[in-house]
């Protein structure tokens, strides 16, 4: 969930898991909580409490069927990441299914 780098259009993240139709990755930016409701911290402002639910949301995007190690470039579809694109990282660390 770490951003590797960022610079004035793009971050960096691992993959966390790759299949023949996607590449999934746990968002930096915004935490999804029971309810299905995304927000922008796993904070709540308004009681002044941590959301017991709040769960680092994950993204999806098309792997085009291959598995492989590689860096891919995709725009970014997260409402609250104000970032133009996402560099997603596949290596050891991702999970093959």
């Amino acid at each position: 969930m770490a951003i590797l780098e960022e610079d004035e259009y793009n971050i960096t993240v691992e993959a966390s898991m790759i299949d023949k139709i996607h590449i999934y990755y746990k968002c930096p930016f915004c935490y999804k909580l029971k309810n299905g409701r995304v927000v922008d911290s796993p904070f709540n402002t308004k009681t002044k409490r941590i959301y017991s639910s709040a769960k680092p949301n994950t993204h999806f995007h098309g792997s085009g069927g291959d598995l492989k190690n590689r860096i891919e470039h995709r725009v970014s579809h997260c409402s609250i990441n104000d970032k133009k694109g996402v560099w997603l990282v596949i290596n050891e660390n991702t999970k093959r299914s």
